[in-house]
């Protein structure tokens, strides 16, 4: 985990916002598609996966976008998903569309975490590119509230890509600098360490500017 990486506020902000009555819509879509199982004995993952399934491999129009009305609902736990068939489903055009609006409805604490937890588990960097741009995404939006949390929501390995993502960013040749310089823990240049040394720099800079007056006179 990173640094600042805070447990407990992941699992807050991991939790989902699906009710019975949605569960209840996405069993009656299930007994539509002619999908016919004991849903009494699903888990919350057993849901999930069916939704996806449905939303995927239904020919029926209304039903797809039923269920993407309730894919956002499962919280950062479909963001592994939505990614996943976002890069395989390249070609159909409705299913791109609607995955796109599924992830844009999801807070953006959830997806976060969703992201990063892709990112921490994939092994051969199919879906990295995907998953990046939707995270890099987050951060030029420039929200203060996604910024001053984000160490504290990702993995080691998420936040030392976004660190990367970063300096590639940065143009050539100042690129070389920052390169030579590069850390990938939290920095001063974090947004969230800026804004907790800003006031300790602003004492210390009028306590040295009180000294030299005095050290003129």
């Amino acid at each position: 985990m990173s640094i600042l990486f805070d447990a407990s506020l992941v699992a807050l902000h991991s939790q989902h916002s699906i009710q019975s009555q949605d569960l209840w819509e996405i069993c009656a879509c299930a007994h539509d598609e002619g999908v016919d199982d004991n849903f009494s004995t699903y888990s919350f993952d057993d849901f999930l996966g069916l939704a996806i399934h449905l939303f995927i491999t239904t020919q029926a129009q209304h039903v797809r976008q039923q269920i993407a009305l309730k894919l956002h609902k499962f919280g950062s736990a479909i963001v592994s998903p939505l990614i996943k068939t976002l890069h395989q489903m390249q070609t159909q055009e409705e299913i791109q569309l609607l995955v796109q609006q599924s992830l844009d409805r999801l807070a953006p604490h959830a997806l976060i975490i969703g992201l990063s937890q892709l990112l921490e588990h994939e092994v051969d960097n199919t879906f990295r590119t995907t998953a990046m741009q939707r995270l890099m995404d987050l951060i030029h939006a420039g929200d203060q509230t996604v910024l001053l949390v984000l160490p504290k929501l990702v993995s080691t390995k998420t936040w030392r890509l976004v660190k990367l993502q970063q300096l590639q960013e940065i143009p050539y040749p100042i690129f070389n600098k920052g390169y030579q310089n590069q850390v990938f823990s939290p920095q001063i240049s974090d947004p969230i360490i800026q804004n907790q040394q800003s006031c300790s720099t602003e004492k210390k800079n009028d306590s040295d500017n009180k000294f030299n007056l005095c050290r003129v006179k």
